[in-house]
């Protein structure tokens, strides 16, 4: 299910806790409103607001940080990438072929990572073109040292893509914690429930719950977004893998 349709569900749920608090008061007599039962019920939604705002927080925190290790590990493929090609050119024009299917293969990566017509990231790995690749520098004959310590230095880089690359795949498979997700969602319907409970029953208090609902449903799709960085408003840019392979390459 899409973030938007999660949080569309959760957003039901919030303004129906508010609609059936504001029923409930109006259905209630006024002795169950007495000050100390209002006083205990407020205390009791404070606690457990304290708790979905902790809980929240330590969701969202997480995310971003899922969120920001796969970045920087894009950052890092590229830069990894500019190195591996640079020294390719080096090597020399026995090299172009291998270099010629490095490229091949990042802009397929980068075109199915980031398809440009609106479809979802297909992040899966391709082995066998990976294999191609490093048959093609295994098959290089270095001339002289400077071609055996560059031709060393390409199979250990694209060794290393190939695992930053598998590690950035089962991070972008790993989702929001679901159990946590569903415990703070019911706190956050109760906590709406007996705040509408509470409230005058006036337009501007049923506005002001129904603006808290709608906020707390921007976090919740705020915090799924952080989940799915190759699709989505907060997908990660594809620049710094573009302009690795040159300038002349890049859009």
């Amino acid at each position: 299910m899409s973030p938007a349709a999660i949080a569309f569900l959760v957003l039901v749920g919030l303004v129906g806790a508010v609609l059936v608090g504001r029923w409930l008061s109006a259905v209630l007599s006024e002795r169950h409103f007495a000050t100390g039962t209002h006083d205990t019920v407020k205390l009791a939604l404070g606690l457990v607001a304290t708790m979905a705002a902790v809980l929240l927080g330590l969701l969202v925190s997480a995310a971003k940080t899922s969120y920001d290790e796969q970045k920087h590990q894009v950052i890092e493929m590229a830069a990894r990438i500019s190195v591996l090609d640079r020294l390719l050119e080096i090597y020399g024009d026995d090299a172009a072929s291998a270099r010629a299917e490095m490229h091949a293969l990042i802009r397929s990566a980068v075109a199915r990572a980031w398809p440009e017509d609106g479809a979802r990231s297909d992040l899966g790995i391709q082995p066998q073109a990976g294999e191609i690749f490093l048959q093609s520098i295994q098959r290089l004959m270095p001339q002289n040292s400077l071609q055996t310590e560059i031709r060393s230095q390409a199979t250990s880089l694209a060794l290393d893509i190939a695992q930053r690359r598998a590690l950035l795949v089962a991070h972008a498979l790993d989702g929001a914690p679901v159990p946590l997700l569903v415990v703070v969602v019911t706190w956050l319907v109760v906590i709406l429930f007996g705040f509408s409970l509470l409230a005058p029953r006036s337009p501007i208090a049923l506005l002001a719950l129904l603006i808290a609902a709608g906020s707390v449903c921007g976090a919740i799709v705020l915090l799924l977004e952080f989940y799915h960085p190759f699709d989505g408003p907060l997908r990660i840019s594809s620049v710094p893998i573009i302009q690795a392979l040159g300038p002349e390459r890049s859009n």
